[in-house]
């Protein structure tokens, strides 16, 4: 027996068999490689059309997993989401080949291998996590044009847990259609597809594993605790009797979220709380609803721009903004304006642009305001949306004053060009050291604020948050964090609304000492709703203001995760 420690992406217990599968191997593929003459293109087109079809039809809703409820919002989003890069692939493929004059697996080829290199240079986990959906739909498709077999993964034994290097979205769907018990991989983060995946489907899921598929054999025992992260392999009697009281009283906590997530947020004492949720695609949108949140706090636009070679139009972003307040049915949605530059960088600017780009070096607001006519196009669809809908403008990584007053001059300007009558709300992402130093000019000018504790954790610390081995360091538990977030929670009082919408306010324990910290309002991964809920109803706000009181004085985030081991006592 040993265990291997990763990182928990799906949630849950499972008991289960191994069964080591080798993707790389499995999926080899060889394709034709040829130059065409310009009379073969058109039927280049009609292979690649009959392809896109019939991968199409393969995208369809999984059925539920033998050990837990399937949610058709998240699944449906992922397969949605599919669907499009489907369609959106084929159309690359037939400028590539039509370019080049190029076969059209050759063709396919070279789109996938561009967009998963560009997708692996991004720094946000989240769009990074999108190479493994290219390579999934490419997969699909490649498939398809060489007649290849579908891949063998639908006969697994009995409670069977998959162990690999990593799982596509597609072949978590194909497996959870064969009573899946668990799934631990070597690579996977929690924002991409297939986590997603696998905590619709009720799955639970470790990755971060590195070298598991040499250290464990099919046929071993193991143990996965989804919730710690925790893989035991080859578990003795007594460690199973433990685990199964782990699962059972899992099952009892989570029975009482689905009781309890039509409740209202509200502490013991009546202190009520919003709860708003993260998407960053408008699919995801129907999350909002089903998981009984208040509205949309964090909408992440950078997929218009990163997924596209043309400048989204003003018709364009009305369509998709207007999509999802529409669906909103009256709550809240807050758009963050794109936050590009660095390694997030648009291929239409790209392409566009010859020589030094001085706006790769810039991030967020001020690379917004050197691409001036990218951003005043976007801020005027949001504006316009905005005169027919609850709809508000949030700024990234505001740095002060000055260009805060230059976003907020370029609404006004988009609602003169309307002549429209209804100014949005406007925020600004305190995500910076310096946001933090000019805090109060910043709340003279703003109506909210939304801090990002993902990127005022790896700035104020000078960590990067992708490092496994700086994880407890890099953390937003720290004290200087912790103290960063107090410090605008007291300056904007209760003039200026102040809400959390970094990954740490859908951890429970995090969301309950931020409470403490004099937060009202969170927004989340909409998934992570649920046992937030749950923590908060349980908590007094008086007592949570104390711990938080203790936390400040902490030296280390060890000595707060200590402190507020039992937040509820």
């Amino acid at each position: 027996m040993h265990f291997l420690q990763g990182i928990p992406i799906s949630p849950g217990y499972a008991d289960g068999v191994a069964v080591v599968y080798d993707d790389q191997t499995d999926h080899r593929v060889e394709f034709p490689d040829r130059d065409i003459l310009p009379a073969e293109v058109e039927a280049e087109h009609g292979r690649l059309d009959e392809a896109l079809e019939q991968s199409q039809g393969e995208l369809k809703q999984p059925e539920p997993a033998a050990n837990g409820p399937a949610a058709p919002d998240d699944s449906t989003a992922v397969l949605a989401a599919h669907s499009q890069l489907v369609r959106d692939m084929a159309a690359k493929v037939k400028q590539h080949l039509s370019r080049e004059l190029v076969n059209v697996e050759q063709a396919l080829d070279s789109v996938i291998g561009t967009l998963v290199d560009r997708l692996c240079q991004i720094e946000n986990e989240y769009l990074r996590s999108r190479e493994q959906d290219v390579r999934d739909v490419g997969r699909r498709m490649m498939r398809h044009l060489t007649g290849s077999p579908r891949f063998g993964l639908s006969s697994l034994p009995a409670h069977a847990v998959i162990v690999a290097r990593e799982l596509l979205p597609s072949e978590a769907i194909e497996l959870s259609r064969s009573g899946l018990a668990a799934i631990v991989t070597e690579q996977g983060g929690r924002d991409s597809h297939t986590a997603i995946l696998a905590r619709a489907l009720g799955i639970p899921a470790v990755t971060g594993l590195v070298g598991v598929t040499s250290q464990i054999k099919s046929g071993m025992g193991l143990l996965v605790d989804g919730e710690a992260g925790k893989v035991t392999v080859s578990p003795s009697p007594a460690e199973r009797a433990e685990f199964s009281k782990s699962r059972e009283h899992y099952q009892r906590s989570l029975a009482g979220m689905v009781a309890d997530e039509t409740l209202p947020c509200v502490t013991r004492d009546g202190m009520a709380i919003t709860l708003l949720g993260n998407i960053g695609r408008p699919e995801e949108v129907e999350q909002i609803g089903s998981h009984h949140l208040s509205g949309v706090g964090l909408f992440r636009t950078e997929f218009l721009f990163l997924e596209s070679r043309e400048r989204p139009s003003f018709e364009t972003q009305c369509e998709i903004y207007t999509q999802v307040a529409e669906s909103l049915e009256g709550r809240p949605l807050v758009i963050r304006t794109f936050d590009l530059g660095g390694d997030k960088f648009p291929p239409f600017l790209a392409s566009q642009q010859s020589g030094p780009q001085p706006s790769r070096h810039l991030r967020g607001l001020r690379f917004s305001l050197t691409e001036r006519r990218l951003f005043e196009t976007q801020v005027r669809a949001i504006v316009h949306v905005a005169q027919t809908a609850d709809v508000r403008i949030l700024f990234p990584m505001v740095v002060g004053s000055h260009d805060f007053s230059r976003a907020i001059a370029a609404v006004d300007q988009a609602i003169d060009k309307l002549g429209a009558s209804n100014r949005p709300a406007l925020g600004a992402m305190i995500e910076t050291p310096a946001a933090l130093f000019a805090l109060e000019e910043i709340l003279a000018l703003a109506d909210f604020v939304s801090i990002g504790t993902n990127d005022l954790t790896q700035y104020l610390l000078a960590t990067d948050r992708h490092a496994v081995d700086l994880t407890d360091e890099c953390t937003a538990w720290h004290p200087a964090v912790l103290r960063a977030i107090q410090r605008v929670v007291d300056a904007a009082g209760m003039d200026c609304p102040v809400c959390v919408c970094g990954e740490e306010a859908g951890e429970p324990d995090f969301a309950c000492l931020l409470i403490g910290l004099g937060v009202r309002e969170l927004s989340m991964t909409p998934a992570r709703a649920a046992p937030v809920r749950q923590a908060l109803r349980k908590i007094d706000g008086s007592k949570m203001r104390q711990l938080a009181n203790h936390a400040l004085r902490c030296a280390t985030p060890g000595e707060i995760r200590q402190l507020l081991a039992d937040p509820r006592d």
